[in-house]
C-alpha cells in the first residue's frame, strides 16, 4: 500500500413513434463515475465532504459553509474511492482499494484500507499501515466501528498474528494511523460493537467449520456468550444496540412475515420484542450512528419507506419524501442533532441530485448534481411494470423509456436483468439503463424470482431454478410482457447483463435463441460447476459460501449433470444471436477465465462472438476508465444489431 500512500497528495484547486427526444447526452457523461459522489456533513453541519470527477481527474473535496469556501482535498485518480465520511468536525475517513497479488496466495483479492484526512492541516494517513502483526492478504481491512466521544481516535477489526490470526478490535489514533490498544477476538469473530466511551459491547462470530453462530455480551469488560445456534449459513447478524442500551439489536427473518427484520436480544440471551418489522418490506438498511446506536431503518421496496424510534424524525423524512413525489428519496447522512441530513434523490423527472435538508428551517437546498451537464429533458422516465409469469405469480420490473417517451411502442427494447441475484431493481438513476434510454431504448429490468426485497419465499422461489427454471421464466416473460404491453418491438430487441445477469443474458441466448437479436454479458458466470469448484479451492470445501452457493444453484456432487446443462458453455451450439462478452481481468468475483470458456465454446461452433478485456477491471467497474471502456463496447455492440 506504499503506492497508494504516495498518490494520496494534496491537490486541491477546484402509434408507434417514440416522441422526439433532445440531443442525446454524451456517452462520457455515463461512462464516467458520478460528478459528485458519497457527499456527507459534518457532526456539526458547517463541512461537507465528497468524491468528485470532473472528466479529467478524480479527487476528495471539503467544503466549509462559514468560510463559504473549498478548504482542501485529495487526489484519488490512480486509486479506487469508494466512499467518504467524517468522524469528527476535523476527520474524515477515506475508504479505497487496489487489487493485489501476494506469493503464496491462490489469486487476486481486493485489499482495502482506510486512510484518515485532517481538512483543517490536510495531512493525510493510512489507517494500520504501521501495524506489525498486520496479517497479509486479508480482505475487508479499513472498515471503522465505532469512534471515541470528543477523541481523535476510532476502532478497527484486523486479524492480527501468524499463521493463525484473530480478528482484533484495535483503537487507532486519527493523527498518526497507529493503534494504540486492543480487545483480543478469534479466527471467528466476525464484527464488534464499541460505544463512544470505548467499551466494546458486543461480539458476533461463526465458526465455519462447526457450523456454529454466536453472539456475546460484554458485562464488566468479560465476554458472555448469551446466543448460539447451529447452521450452515448464518442467516442472522447483529446491527447494533437500541438507543436505551438496554438490548442489541439483531437482523433476523421473520416466520410468520416471511421478511427480514429487526428484533431486540436482551442480555440473558432473550428475543423480546419486535422493533422494525412489516408484512410487505424487508428491512434494506439500518440507520445509526458510528458506535451502532440504532434511530431506525429504511425499508425495501421499489421506492424506500422509513421507520424511526422518533416519530418526529419519521414525520420529518415523510414530509421531505412528500417534496418529491415522483422520485426515490434516500437518507445518505445526518448531523449528530439530525437538524441537517442528506438526501440523495433519484428517479423523477429531474436529474439525480444531492441536496441539503433542514427540518426546523422548512428547508430543502440543492447540493450538487450528481451527474454534471445531464439536462431535465434528457433523462429517461422511470416506470413501474407489473405483469403475471407464466404460472401467475406477479413480476415487478422498471420500465425506462426514453425521455419524451411515451407507452406507444416500437422501442428497441434492452432487457436488463440484475445481478446477484438476491437484489433487486428499484425506482432511480440506473446509469446504464439511462444511457440506452437516451440512446432511444427502452429498457426493461425484471425483479426475477430469487431477487431479495419481496420475501424470503420469493427469493427462495429461484433456488435451484437458474438457466431453465422460473428464474430464467422470468426474464423471459417479462421479455414478452413488455412486446405485449406495445413497448417493445419483437424484431429489435437485445439481452444485456453483468455477474448473474450476465449468465441470465446467455442463458437467454442459449434457451431462448429466437427471442434475441442480440446477447451482451459482463462478467459473466458460464460454467456453473466450475464456479463452485473454485469458490471451494479458494475459501474451502466446508465454507459457508459453498453451502450457499449449493443451496442457490446446487450441489455439484449430486447434480453435476444438471448443473452441466443451465452452464451457458455447453450450449455454445443453440445461439443465434450474435455474442459480446467484456470482463475485466482483475476480477476477484467471477474469475476471467469464466468469459474464456464461453468465448472458446462459442468460436468452437462458429458463432458470432467477441470478448473484450478490461485491462485491470474489477467486478464493480470502479473507475471512470473502466465504465468507459465497457459502455463503449457495450454501446456499439448493441447499436449496430438493434440501433435506429
Amino acid at each position: 500500500m506504499g503506492r497508494i500512500l504516495l498518490l494520496l497528495a494534496a491537490v486541491f484547486s477546484f402509434s408507434v413513434m417514440p416522441a422526439e427526444a433532445a440531443e442525446p447526452p454524451s456517452l462520457e457523461i455515463y461512462g464516467n463515475l458520478p460528478s459528485i459522489r458519497s457527499l456527507a456533513i459534518s457532526p456539526s453541519g458547517e463541512r461537507v465532504v465528497f468524491l468528485r470527477d470532473d472528466g479529467e481527474r478524480e479527487y476528495a473535496a471539503a467544503f466549509d459553509f462559514k468560510k463559504n469556501e473549498m478548504i482542501g482535498g485529495v487526489n484519488t485518480s490512480d486509486i479506487k474511492a469508494h466512499d467518504i465520511y467524517f468522524v469528527s468536525e476535523d476527520y474524515v475517513i477515506l475508504f479505497v482499494s487496489e487489487t493485489e497479488y501476494k506469493p503464496g496466495y491462490r489469486s487476486e483479492y481486493e485489499f482495502t484500507t482506510a486512510f484518515s484526512w485532517n481538512v483543517e492541516t490536510d495531512e493525510v494517513k493510512e489507517l494500520l499501515r504501521y501495524e506489525d502483526e498486520l496479517h497479509p492478504g486479508q480482505t475487508g481491512l479499513g472498515y471503522i466501528v465505532g469512534r471515541m466521544k470528543d477523541e481523535d481516535y476510532v476502532f478497527m477489526p484486523a486479524f492480527i498474528g501468524l499463521p493463525n490470526p484473530d480478528l482484533d478490535l484495535l483503537k487507532v489514533r486519527l493523527e498518526s494511523g497507529v493503534s494504540v490498544s486492543s480487545e483480543s477476538g478469534t479466527y471467528h469473530t466476525r464484527d464488534w460493537i464499541v460505544d463512544e466511551n470505548g467499551n466494546v459491547v458486543a461480539r458476533e462470530e461463526f465458526d465455519d467449520k462447526a457450523n456454529l453462530y454466536s453472539i456475546f455480551f460484554y458485562v464488566n469488560g468479560r465476554p458472555v456468550k448469551i446466543y448460539e445456534e447451529e447452521t450452515a449459513i448464518p442467516d442472522k447478524s447483529l446491527v447494533g444496540v437500541k438507543p436505551d442500551g438496554s438490548a442489541l439489536i439483531v437482523d433476523v427473518t421473520l416466520a410468520d412475515t416471511d421478511r427480514d427484520a429487526l428484533v431486540a436480544l436482551t442480555p440473558n440471551g432473550k428475543f423480546s420484542e419486535r422493533l422494525y418489522a412489516r408484512p410487505d418490506a424487508e428491512v434494506e438498511s439500518v440507520l445509526s450512528d458510528f458506535n451502532r446506536v440504532v434511530y431506525g431503518v429504511r425499508y425495501s421496496g421499489l421506492k424506500p419507506s422509513y421507520e424511526f424510534f422518533d416519530p418526529a424524525l419519521e414525520r420529518q423524512i415523510a414530509s421531505a419524501q412528500a417534496t418529491f413525489p415522483d422520485a426515490s428519496v434516500r437518507l445518505t447522512d445526518w448531523t449528530d442533532d439530525f437538524e441537517t441530513m442528506v438526501l440523495r434523490v433519484e428517479g423523477g423527472a429531474a436529474p439525480p441530485a444531492y441536496y441539503l435538508y433542514r427540518p426546523s428551517q422548512h428547508q430543502i437546498s440543492h447540493a450538487g448534481s450528481i451527474y454534471e451537464g445531464l439536462g431535465a429533458d434528457q433523462v429517461g422516465s422511470v416506470n413501474i411494470m407489473k405483469f403475471k409469469a407464466r404460472d401467475g405469480v406477479q413480476i415487478s420490473s422498471i420500465l425506462t423509456l426514453p425521455p419524451g417517451g411515451a407507452v406507444k411502442g416500437g422501442y428497441p427494447t434492452v432487457i436488463l436483468p440484475h445481478g446477484g441475484p438476491a437484489s433487486y431493481d428499484s425506482v432511480g438513476f440506473d446509469w446504464l439503463a439511462q444511457y440506452f434510454a437516451s440512446r432511444g431504448y427502452a429498457v426493461v429490468q425484471p425483479n426475477f424470482r430469487g431477487s431479495w426485497g419481496f420475501g424470503e419465499s420469493f427469493k427462495e422461489a429461484g433456488h435451484g431454478q437458474w438457466g431453465r427454471g422460473v428464474m430464467q421464466h422470468d426474464v423471459t416473460d417479462a421479455a414478452d410482457a413488455a412486446i405485449k404491453a406495445g413497448v417493445a418491438d419483437p424484431e429489435r430487441m437485445c439481452i444485456v447483463g453483468a455477474s448473474y445477469g450476465g449468465y441470465a443474458a446467455l442463458a437467454g441466448g442459449a434457451f431462448t435463441p429466437d427471442l434475441y437479436q442480440c446477447v451482451a454479458a459482463f462478467a459473466p458466470v458460464t460454467d456453473l460447476p466450475r464456479m463452485i469448484f473454485d469458490e471451494g479451492l479458494e475459501r474451502g470445501r466446508r465454507s459457508w459460501v459453498v453451502d450457499y452457493w449449493t443451496k442457490v444453484i446446487g450441489d455439484v456432487n449430486k447434480e453435476r449433470d444438471r448443473l452441466e446443462d443451465i452452464s451457458p458453455a455447453n450450449h455454445a451450439e443453440a445461439f443465434k444471436a450474435p455474442v459480446l462478452l467484456i470482463h475485466g481481468n482483475d476480477d476477484t468475483v467471477v474469475p476471467y477465465r469464466q468469459s474464456r470458456i464461453m468465448e472458446g465454446a462459442l468460436k468452437g461452433a462458429d458463432k458470432d462472438v467477441e470478448l473484450v478485456k478490461v485491462k485491470g477491471g474489477d467486478h464493480w467497474l470502479s473507475t471512470s476508465e473502466m465504465r468507459l471502456e465497457t459502455l463503449r463496447a457495450l454501446g456499439g455492440f448493441v447499436d449496430s444489431h438493434i440501433g435506429q
